[in-house]
C-alpha cells in the first residue's frame, strides 16, 4: 500500500508522514506529541509519579524502534533513532533517590542496542524555555519542563564521556529546519554524508 500525504505549505505534512510511519512500525510515534503517547505517561512525568513505569516505557518505545531497524538494515543505510540506553540512565536524575536502584533494573533493555554514533544534544537554559515557550503546548507546565531540562542536561554531560561513540553538541545557534545547521550536526557527529537528491534546470 502506497499512501500519499498532501496539503498546502505549513500544513503539517511531514510531520504526519514521520507520525504514521511511526505509528505503522512500533504503534507510538517517537517524538511524543500529545494523543499519540498513552496520555497516562504525559500525566505521570508532569507529576513525578510511577519513575519505574515511566522508565520501562521509553525503554519499550526505544527498544521497537531498535528491533525495526534490524529488520530492514542495508549496509550502506543510515537510520535514525530517539533514545539509547544512556537516555534512560540520564532520566534517573529526575526521580527521588529511593526510586534509583529500581531504576537502574530498567536499564538492561537497552544493553544490546549498541547504535554507532550517540548523539548528546544540549543547550543552554535559556534557549530551552524559549524553544518551550514558542511551541506553546497547553498540556506543559513550562517552569516545571526547565528544571526537568537542567537535571536531565547535566546527567547526559556527565555520562557522555562513560559512553562509547558519544559525542555532545551543543545546539545554540544550530537551526534543525535549514540546510547548514543539519550539515553542522553531520559534521560535528562525524556522520556519513546523505545521498543528494540531484537538481537540475531543465528547459
Amino acid at each position: 500500500m502506497r499512501i500519499a500525504i498532501v496539503g498546502g505549505p505549513g500544513i503539517g505534512k511531514s510531520t504526519l508522514v514521520r507520525q504514521l510511519g511511526d505509528l505503522d512500525h512500533n504503534g507510538t510515534y517517537g517524538e511524543g506529541e500529545k494523543g499519540v503517547w498513552d496520555p497516562r505517561v504525559l500525566e505521570d512525568i508532569a507529576a513525578g509519579r510511577n519513575p519505574v513505569g515511566v522508565t520501562a516505557y521509553f525503554g519499550a518505545l526505544y527498544d521497537a524502534n531498535y528491533r525495526d531497524a534490524a529488520t530492514r538494515e542495508r549496509s550502506d543505510s543510515v537510520i535514525f533513532f530517539e533514545g539509547a540506553r544512556i537516555t534512560l540512565e540520564a532520566h534517573i536524575a529526575e526521580y527521588p533517590a529511593e526510586h534509583h536502584d529500581a531504576l537502574r533494573q530498567t536499564l538492561s533493555i537497552g544493553d544490546s542496542w549498541n547504535p554507532d554514533r550517540v548523539i548528546v544534544l544540549t543547550s543552554s537554559t535559556s534557549t530551552i524555555e524559549k524553544h518551550i515557550r514558542m511551541r506553546n503546548r497547553a498540556y506543559e507546565d513550562v517552569d516545571n519542563m526547565v528544571r526537568r531540562f537542567q537535571l536531565i542536561d547535566h546527567e547526559f554531560r556527565r555520562l557522555a564521556p562513560l559512553y562509547a561513540n558519544t559525542v555532545v553538541i551543543d545546539r545554540d545557534g544550530i537551526e534543525f529546519h535549514d540546510r547548514a545547521g543539519l550539515m553542522r550536526i553531520i559534521d560535528a557527529a562525524q556522520l556519513p554524508m546523505f545521498r543528494e537528491v540531484p537538481y537540475q534546470q531543465m528547459p
